[in-house]
């Protein structure tokens, strides 16, 4: 063993404790970043829940026409032709929107291209939890859902009744396989019902199925990239009266600067870019709300991830003068804006910077994916 390693730090000369300083920053930068790997890994598992997370109550839906959904240009370029009939044969079963399920295979699985079992245990085309698969009466196991479970008993219908499980038989040849993709995609469908998508709550039963405001927004936002046919009726011509002074405030000091300030990738995150009106998109609505005293994160760190989990979800359909909307621009909720109103926004798009926008104009209703929240 090296005598550098086991001789007490005072001992070391300033040459060494200089290296010791930077090794030590090295390892702990090291540590921090394979902490945040770990948790980016947590968060995806199938009913995983953080501290940071927000509960289920607030994630609200709307109950669409199952027989109205047909694919979309983009559905049909990504979706596996062979899966299509077995979505539908699944939602028309347990009447959830054939889309959103095969919006949750691409999400956990890429469409079954990755069937490899998680650090934590979930497995099968939509990665469950084993005892969420059987039932979590089933006798021992992790607090996550993870357990010793042989597949006589995994994949035994009668065993998956007899615990209280979400595993079903889809292709009725007696075993209940989530590596299997038909037994998978109808416990989906199953577990979606059961989790609100019985009373066309499809966001919260998507919320259950992973309890993360990100992971709902991206299930969503494939469901409707999937989709040709009426997911949700949004309006966009109401929720123009006038609203609480804050939000007239915040709306006021957003004007101000209409096409006076061109966008800034990552700008207004210090006084300096403030005080010469730089800001991107998340930073503007941080400030204009800011001026209104309406805190919507610090300055240094706000950004469309986080304003995303500000405020609580109203309805698209039920959105009004004030509320923050989003847009799938370069990712999901890559893009946010102040509404105004019979369909104009306040934005500060890379293209016009601090400008009113139109969710009537082909582009940002192409971009506008229903997400909405109230922070005022």
């Amino acid at each position: 063993m090296s005598t550098y390693r086991i001789r007490p730090i005072q001992q070391l000369n300033r040459s060494a404790k200089r290296k010791s300083k930077v090794l030590l920053t090295i390892i702990a930068a090291l540590l921090a970043l394979g902490m945040v790997f770990s948790v980016m890994a947590m968060v995806s598992v199938f009913g995983m829940i953080l501290p940071d997370q927000e509960e289920a109550t607030g994630v609200d839906g709307v109950g669409v026409n199952i027989g109205d959904i047909q694919i979309s240009k983009i559905g049909e370029g990504q979706i596996p032709k062979e899966y299509i009939p077995i979505y539908k044969a699944a939602g028309e079963k347990y009447n959830i929107p054939w889309t959103l399920i095969a919006a949750i295979h691409r999400v956990e699985t890429h469409f079954g291209q990755d069937l490899n079992t998680s650090s934590v245990g979930a497995i099968g085309h939509t990665q469950f939890m084993v005892k969420t698969w059987v039932g979590w009466s089933y006798p021992g196991g992790t607090r996550l859902g993870d357990a010793a479970i042989s597949k006589d008993v995994l994949m035994n219908p009668a065993m998956i009744k007899k615990y209280g499980g979400f595993g079903v038989d889809g292709d009725g040849d007696g075993k209940a396989d989530p590596y299997n993709v038909t037994d998978a995609m109808y416990s989906t469908a199953n577990y979606l019902n059961a989790n609100g998508g019985a009373s066309g709550n499809y966001q919260k039963a998507v919320f259950a199925y992973n309890h993360a405001t990100w992971y709902v927004s991206r299930v969503m936002g494939f469901m409707n990239a999937f989709s040709s046919g009426s997911v949700e009726a949004v309006s966009i011509k109401g929720g123009s009266a006038k609203g609480s002074a804050a939000i007239e405030k915040a709306i006021q000091v957003g004007s101000s600067i209409v096409g006076k300030s061109p966008y800034v990738w990552g700008g207004g995150r210090n006084q300096s870019d403030i005080a010469a009106r730089k800001f991107d998109c998340s930073s503007y609505v941080r400030w204009a709300y800011s001026s209104a005293g309406v805190d919507l994160g610090p300055v240094s760190a706000t950004t469309t991830d986080t304003l995303i989990r500000r405020g609580k979800v109203v309805k698209a359909s039920e959105m009004k003068r004030g509320d923050v909307i989003f847009f799938d621009t370069y990712k999901i909720n890559g893009h946010v804006a102040i509404y105004l109103g019979d369909g104009k926004f306040l934005n500060d798009s890379s293209s016009q910077g601090v400008s009113i926008g139109d969710l009537n104009n082909t582009y940002w209703k192409a971009k506008f994916n229903g997400n909405v929240r109230r922070v005022a």
